[in-house]
C-alpha cells in the first residue's frame, strides 16, 4: 500500500501535464489553421481584385461598380442650304407686270416666265409714278383722258382718246398706250416724262391688255 501511492501521484501529474501540452498543442495548430485559412482569403480577394499587372484595384471587392457616367446621343448637325434671292418673277405665282423706273421698262411674267418686254415711259421727276406693289383694277378700250389741271396750268394737257388702259392704282394711275409719244427707255420720264402714268408702245400694250385680267399684280420699283 505504500509503495501504491507515489506511483498514482506521479501517475497523475504526467496525465495532467500530457493533457496541457495537448491543450497547447490543439490551440497552437487552431491559430496555424486560422491564420493559414486568413492568409487564403486574402490571397483569394487579392486576385478578385487585381488587374493583370498585379496592383490592387481601388474598387473595394463586394461593392456595386461604380455606374458609368450616361452618354448623350449625339444629333448630327443639319448642313446649311443655300436659299436663293428672290428676284422679280419669281414674287409671286400666276401673272405679274413689272415696271423699273431706273430702265424705263416694263416686263410681264407668267409663273416665272418672261411673256412680254418693253420700253416705257413713266413720270416725269415732279410727278412722279407712285412706286410699290398693285393690281390691275379695271380695264378699259378705248379710253379718254380728261385733264384734271384747268388750262393755262403747267400741266394741263388736251383731251386724249388712248386705244387700251388699265388702272393700278388709286387717284388715276394708267398703264396706257400714248399714240402721241415718241419717245421711250431709258431717260425719257426725265426728258419727256408723263404726269404719272405709265405710257407703253402701242403694239406692245395691245398684247398687254389681252393678256392681263383684272387682278394682276403690278410692281413699280
Amino acid at each position: 500500500m505504500a509503495a501504491t501511492q507515489p506511483t498514482r501521484t506521479q501517475s497523475f501529474r504526467l496525465g495532467h501535464a500530457l493533457a496541457i501540452v495537448s491543450i497547447a498543442l490543439a490551440l497552437a495548430l487552431g491559430a496555424l489553421v486560422v491564420g493559414t485559412v486568413a492568409s487564403l482569403d486574402a490571397v483569394t480577394i487579392f486576385s478578385r481584385t487585381t488587374s493583370g499587372d498585379l496592383a490592387p484595384s481601388p474598387q473595394p471587392v463586394g461593392s456595386p461598380l461604380a455606374p458609368s457616367p450616361p452618354v448623350a446621343p449625339t444629333t448630327p448637325t443639319p448642313a446649311a442650304t443655300a436659299t436663293a434671292t428672290p428676284t422679280a418673277n419669281s414674287r409671286t405665282t400666276g401673272k405679274l407686270i413689272v415696271v423699273s423706273i431706273a430702265e424705263q421698262r416694263l416686263t410681264a411674267f407668267e409663273d416665272g416666265r418672261t411673256v412680254l418686254t418693253t420700253v416705257v415711259a413713266t413720270g416725269r421727276p415732279e410727278l412722279p409714278t407712285p412706286t410699290g406693289t398693285f393690281q390691275i383694277m379695271s380695264k378699259a378700250a378705248p379710253y379718254k383722258f380728261v385733264s384734271p389741271w384747268p388750262r393755262g396750268d403747267q400741266y394741263w394737257y388736251p383731251t386724249e382718246w388712248v386705244s387700251y388702259a388699265m388702272l393700278f392704282a388709286d387717284d388715276g394711275y394708267f398703264l396706257h398706250d400714248a399714240p402721241w409719244r415718241k419717245v421711250y427707255g431709258p431717260g425719257a420720264n426725265v426728258s419727256n416724262g408723263t404726269h404719272g402714268c405709265v405710257n407703253v408702245p402701242t403694239a406692245a400694250m395691245a398684247t398687254l391688255y389681252g393678256w392681263a385680267t383684272t387682278g394682276t399684280a403690278v410692281i413699280v420699283e
